[in-house]
């Protein structure tokens, strides 16, 4: 995929928000029977703005679906659900930027560990909001349903970019 200038980088970057955002709005009706685990599938579109722009556009993707979701569900500040999506979306992308530069990581291997620091960022914040810190336990459930997870949003990633490198 070959961008070739701002207008259309910025139609892409709008675009990909704009998908992440409507499977962020879809995803609760795959409840997978855990508290606080889901699927994670709209952060296909945060790692596929990783490969075809850079790490500044991980960022765009993953804050600006967190925050105007968020918006739209009247969470925006006040709620708990809210801290705990920003926070996780911004560790996770930190990780991913990290893991992407310095190692040779499939994008499957980039999607786990994107799964493991939100994981991790979302139990640091619910101890903190809580003060209850044996809210610890709960993180080897998180990171084991985090893997396979994980896997399949890398899955998805490396499927989606192989169509856009043909």
């Amino acid at each position: 995929m070959t961008i070739r200038n701002k207008t259309q980088r910025m139609t892409v970057l709008t675009m990909l928000v704009g998908m992440a955002l409507i499977v962020n709005m879809m995803e609760p009706v795959f409840v997978i029977g855990l508290p606080g685990v889901k699927l994670g599938l709209a952060n296909v579109l945060g790692l596929f703005a990783l490969y075809i722009f850079g790490a500044k556009e991980i960022f765009i993707v993953n804050i600006m679906r967190v925050v105007i979701a968020s918006l739209m569900r009247g969470t925006f500040l006040v709620g708990t659900g809210f801290w705990l999506a920003l926070i996780g979306a911004i560790l996770s992308s930190a990780a991913v930027v990290v893991f992407h530069k310095f190692t040779n990581m499939s994008e499957i291997g980039i999607s786990t560990v994107s799964a493991t620091f939100h994981n991790l960022g979302q139990i640091f914040v619910i101890i903190f909001i809580t003060d209850m810190p044996l809210m610890i336990t709960w993180l080897p459930v998180m990171l084991l349903t985090g893997l396979p997870t994980g896997v399949l949003t890398g899955y998805l990633v490396q499927s989606i970019l192989k169509k856009f490198k043909r």
